[in-house]
Parts: C-alpha cells; sequence; structure tokens
C-alpha cells in the first residue's frame, strides 16, 4: 500500500521533476554478419519520439518490425525527482551478398525538435564453418560404422578443433629499439559457446619489463572476421613490454582451457530427436597461442655521462623552492621527467652539490598511468639541502639526455646553473669551511722534513734476543694454545657438517627468508604468479627443513603430526596451513588486488618467525 502511494505522490509532483539534461538517439547492430544469417538492428532513444522514420534498408532482407518496446524509471536525487524513460525500436534483417554496407541515420521528434540517429556499418561474409565443428565425409563413415556396430543408444560428440576455438598474442610491432615499448594483446577466438575458462598461464615475459594495462573482465564477446571467417572474439589482457636486452627475444606461449559447449546426437535417429533437437555437452578444450618473435635493435651508440638508458618522449624541470636562505635553513631541489616512456627505470642524478651543504639521498615518487598508448606520467626526485655556512654558492647545471623514439635521436635538456644566497643565522658555527678542497687536492710534497715526534722512542738494551726471553714463551705458550683450540673446533665443524639434516634445520631460516626477499621483489613489481611461487617455496621449505622431512613426503597431516611431537602450538601451525591455503588460493584467482599479497608476505613472515623460536 505504501509503495503504491509512494508511486501516485511522485505522479502528483510530476511538475517538479526533472528530465535528463539531453536526449540520446543511438542504433547499434552486429558489426559481422554470415550471408543468410539473420541478425537486428535496434534503434534506442531516451525520450517518447512523436515520430519515427527509418531510414531507406538498401541491399538487406526485411524479414520483420519494427519491434517496439519502452521502460521508465523514477529516481531522487538530491531532493529532486528524476524520470527517464527508454524507448526501442528493432528490425529484423537477412543478407544474401557479401560485401560492406552502411545503414544510413535514422529521425526521430522529440517536443517538436528533430534528432538524428548514427548511421552502422556492416560487413557481410560468405558463409562459412561457424557453429559446432562437424567431421568430413570420410571422418562421418567411419563414425557411422562405428555407431552401427555399438548400442542404439550411445551417443556422438563432435570434436572440437583448432581451428573452432584458439587464443593468440598480438603485438603493436616486432621491431623496435631496447628500452622503447610495445604494446601486447591476449586475444581469445571462438565458434563455439564458452561456459567457463580455467587454468589461465601467462607467459613469464622473460627479457622484458612488464606493466599491466587495466583491462575489464571478459564478460562478453564480439563478433570479428578472421580469415573470412566469423569468430566471437575478446580481450584477456593488455600488456605494456619495454624489452631490456637487444636481438630477438621471444615472447612465449600463452595458455588457458575453456569449457565449450558443442552438440551430442543420437543414433540412430528418431521422431524424438528432430522434435527436442541435439543436447549439448560441456568439453574441455586447452589451447595455447604460438610464441611471437621480437626484434630489439641496440640503441646507437651515446658516449654521454647523462644517459643512463631513459628511452621515450620526455620533459626536463628543475628548480628550487627558494634562493635566499640563512645557515641550517632547509632548500628542497626538485627534478620532474614527465611524458611517456620508461620512466620507472630512470635513475636519480649524480648531482654535485657544495661542499658547504649537508645533502641527503632524493626522495623519489613515482605518478604513471598505463594505457595503450604506453607508460605515461612522471617521476619526481627530491633532494634535501641544508647549508652550513654563509656565502654565494652555484649548483651546478643538471643534465639529462634520453633517446627520443619519434625522432630516434638522442636529445638533452639542462637545467642550468643555480644561485643560492646563504645569510648568517644566529646559531652558524664560528669555524671556517674552505669550499673546494677536498682530501685528494692535499698532496706530500718532499721528503727532507717528517713531523715532529712528541713522545719518546722505545729503546731495547744491545746484544738482548728475543729467543729464549719471557716474550718468547708467551709467545709460544699461547700461540701453542690457540692452535689446539682451532683444531677442536674444526673437527666439531667438519662433524656437524656430517650431520646433513642438521645443517639443513640450522640453515632452514636463512634460506627461508632468502626466498621470501625474493618474493617481496616480485610483489614490488607486480609480477603475482612469481610472487606466490616463492612464496609456498619458502613455507614448504622451511617446513621440510626444519622437520627434516623432503617436500615430496611432506603433506598438511604429517606437518599437524610432527609439529605435535614437538609441544609447538596447535594454533601457530593452523595459521601456518592457513596462510598455505590462502597462498594457493590467491595464486590461481584471476583478478586479486596487492593488499592480498602484502597480507600474505607479511603473515609468511610472522609465521616462520615464531615457529623458529619453538624450534631450535
Amino acid at each position: 500500500m505504501r509503495s503504491k502511494l509512494l508511486i501516485i505522490l511522485l505522479y502528483l509532483f510530476s511538475s517538479i521533476t526533472g528530465k535528463a539534461d539531453y536526449i540520446q538517439f543511438t542504433a547499434s547492430a552486429p558489426k559481422v554478419v554470415e550471408a543468410g544469417e539473420q541478425f537486428e538492428v535496434t534503434y534506442n532513444i531516451t525520450a517518447q519520439p512523436s515520430g519515427f522514420k527509418p531510414p531507406e534498408f538498401k541491399n538487406f532482407n526485411l524479414l520483420g518490425g519494427p519491434s517496439t518496446s519502452s521502460s521508465s524509471s523514477v529516481q531522487i536525487i538530491n531532493g529532486k525527482v528524476i524520470q527517464s524513460s527508454s524507448y526501442s525500436y528493432t528490425y529484423y534483417f537477412s543478407a544474401n551478398t557479401p560485401g560492406n554496407y552502411t545503414i544510413d541515420a535514422a529521425k526521430a521528434t522529440v517536443d517538436g525538435k528533430n534528432y538524428m540517429s548514427n548511421s552502422i556499418t556492416i560487413e557481410v561474409v560468405s558463409s562459412g564453418k561457424t557453429g559446432n565443428a562437424q567431421p568430413n565425409n570420410a571422418q562421418q563413415g567411419a563414425k557411422q560404422n562405428n555407431a552401427n556396430q555399438n548400442t542404439r543408444n550411445q551417443e556422438t560428440v563432435a570434436e572440437v578443433g583448432n581451428e573452432d576455438i584458439f587464443t593468440r598474442v598480438l603485438v603493436d610491432r616486432n621491431n623496435l629499439y631496447q628500452g622503447d615499448h610495445l604494446i601486447a594483446t591476449i586475444k581469445l577466438y571462438s565458434k563455439l559457446n564458452i561456459s567457463a575458462i580455467e587454468n589461465v598461464e601467462f607467459p613469464a615475459f622473460t627479457g622484458f619489463f612488464r606493466q599491466d594495462i587495466e583491462t575489464p573482465q571478459l564478460k562478453s564477446l564480439e563478433r570479428e572476421v578472421v580469415n573470412g571467417q566469423v569468430y566471437a572474439t575478446g580481450v584477456i589482457q593488455k600488456l605494456v613490454l619495454f624489452p631490456q636486452k637487444n636481438g630477438e627475444i621471444t615472447i612465449d606461449p600463452f595458455t588457458m582451457q575453456c569449457v565449450v559447449q558443442i552438440q551430442v546426437r543420437n543414433r540412430p535417429r528418431s521422431i524424438f530427436d528432430d522434435f527436442w533437437g541435439p543436447s549439448v555437452q560441456e568439453v574441455r578444450k586447452k589451447i595455447k597461442s604460438r610464441p611471437v618473435k621480437i626484434n630489439v635493435k641496440p640503441l646507437p651508440l651515446n658516449n654521454s655521462a647523462s644517459f643512463h638508458g631513459a628511452v621515450g618522449n620526455f620533459n626536463f624541470k628543475a628548480a628550487l623552492d627558494k634562493n635566499n636562505v640563512k645557515t641550517n635553513d632547509a632548500i628542497t631541489l626538485k627534478v620532474i621527467i614527465s611524458g611517456n616512456g620508461n620512466l620507472k627505470m630512470i635513475e636519480p642524478f649524480d648531482i654535485k652539490f657544495p661542499s658547504d651543504f649537508e645533502t641527503y639521498d632524493p626522495k623519489v615518487s613515482v605518478n604513471i598511468s598505463t594505457s595503450t598508448s604506453g607508460v605515461s606520467g612522471s617521476k619526481t626526485f627530491e633532494y634535501l639541502l641544508i647549508p652550513r655556512h654563509s656565502g654565494d654558492f652555484k649548483i651546478p647545471e643538471i643534465v639529462f639526455t634520453y633517446f627520443d623514439t619519434q625522432s630516434n635521436q638522442f636529445k638533452t635538456l639542462s637545467s642550468g646553473e643555480m644561485d643560492v644566497k646563504v645569510e648568517k643565522s644566529a646559531n652558524e658555527p664560528r669555524e671556517t669551511v674552505i669550499s673546494g678542497i677536498s682530501k685528494e687536492d692535499v698532496k706530500y710534497l718532499g721528503k727532507d722534513i717528517q713531523f715532529i715526534k712528541t713522545q719518546l722512542p722505545e729503546f731495547t738494551r744491545k746484544n738482548e734476543f728475543f729467543f729464549g726471553s719471557l716474550k718468547f714463551w708467551l709467545f709460544y705458550l699461547v700461540s701453542t694454545t690457540l692452535f689446539f683450540i682451532l683444531v677442536l673446533f674444526w673437527r666439531k665443524r667438519i662433524k656437524e657438517n656430517a650431520n646433513i639434516l642438521r645443517v639443513r634445520n640450522k640453515k632452514a631460516n636463512k634460506v627461508a627468508h632468502k626466498k621470501l626477499k625474493d618474493a617481496h621483489l616480485y610483489m614490488k613489481d607486480n609480477r603475482k604468479e612469481e610472487f606466490f611461487e616463492y612464496i609456498l617455496k619458502a613455507l614448504w621449505g622451511y617446513m621440510s627443513d626444519k622437520l627434516s622431512i623432503p617436500v615430496a613426503e611432506l603433506s598438511r597431516e604429517k606437518i599437524l603430526e610432527e609439529t605435535g611431537k614437538l609441544n609447538i602450538d596447535s594454533e601457530l601451525i593452523k595459521k601456518f596451513l592457513q596462510t598455505l591455503d590462502n597462498c594457493e588460493f590467491a595464486r590461481y584467482a584471476p583478478y586479486e588486488d596487492s593488499s592480498q599479497m602484502d597480507k600474505i608476505y607479511n603473515d609468511s613472515i610472522s609465521i616462520i618467525s615464531k615457529i623458529e623460536q619453538k624450534i631450535r
């Protein structure tokens, strides 16, 4: 009752309702169709038209239409009631002659104003094999003979061929300079209905620095003509790749498994088959792309000391936040590199600051975005400087050289010298510092005058010998004792090393932390697959070394059994096993954010440290 009352009130106050800011009038249709295939052309307008005039449909066979439909909605935004409507007109066509055809814009009238839709281009291709793959005549005869020999209710399934579903790694270019970028697109092509995608394995992209482009989750496929046949296609992932070495680099195959639907028919056929039609069965098909070879050219020779591998199209700016300060006041020198290219690989500048300045390592910040045009944004280096003495100083010019990918030439940008005037402050030290002199500038000239010795030398009596003296016997006794201690220690070390299991137990923590360190590097590069692989190696390897059980024989039940014998807290072991499960689950989850990797990494370090305190 209340909902009905609300609707009535909304219509009563329709005079205060708002409408959409503009009217949209669009036309949609498939980009590619086969000759003889039925397809739809739909016109949609976001207001009720008083008149609608379709275009002249040339080169197409009108099968039906227009079929009209409408929908409306009411929203309350910031206290304002907004009502929106949508009206559609759908036509059904087929085409017989292959070619590219254009459907002109339709015309609609709303509140006395005329609106035009967009035009549509449709490609008609020759009819080919677009449904489930069917065997050739010889295969049909062989299968028919086999079917006659089997039971009458046996079902036959069409084989899924490589031409029915496949994947490709497409690159926008195969020839480029080292450090430049290329766009790689992993794409799926199918003539079959796909139910699910499983076991996705991306290539390692060895020899490349990889940056993923944000790609929408694959939910629907678009039609595309490939070698004269229509496929449903979809982009799985787009990436930006920066080659890190010259020569021929191969992008390894991309693999995944698809669950596809294919038709199953009964033999012999009956009238019930004709009535109900063929049934559908799901089949798993593993597909693999072909390797892609990339030719990477070395950069031209450049002897400039200011070139450190920057490749792209950049702008350069360097400036001080202030030029007039007092001693012990902080100055910030900000160097900004912006543009498109391998920004992440640009290293801090080696700037020769005046010796009167106290300097610190620069703070580096990166603000980039990754798209099909490459990696663009900026990288900023902030140098903190503190002048300790007054005077007029110069910061030498900062030079930045990069290889411009547009002109294929090296370009050098410079900031010019920067003047800094430092005035005395109340707390400036009185000592005078001479600028521009280093320790290497002080040289020892001549040897005729020696330094004056302020202490008396030690004299020895004549005819006194070290051999046989008290010092000699003390030295002999101490050296002999140290020798025997060293022999005992060395024998103990050999005995311990002979026990391989004990050595592995002692080094387990060190080996695990080394693997965790490698995993942290992969996490920083957002290389998810390698990160989880090294986390799992660290956890399984650590427990294997600590329990003296080979990894191949180690299981979750074995871990619970052996750690129970050592009286280790069961909650700690359960957390260890839970971390293993979380890591394995996140490893195969197709879309996971970086916060999950941070949590698993920190949990792994914490758990290994706690177990190390329990097992020595």
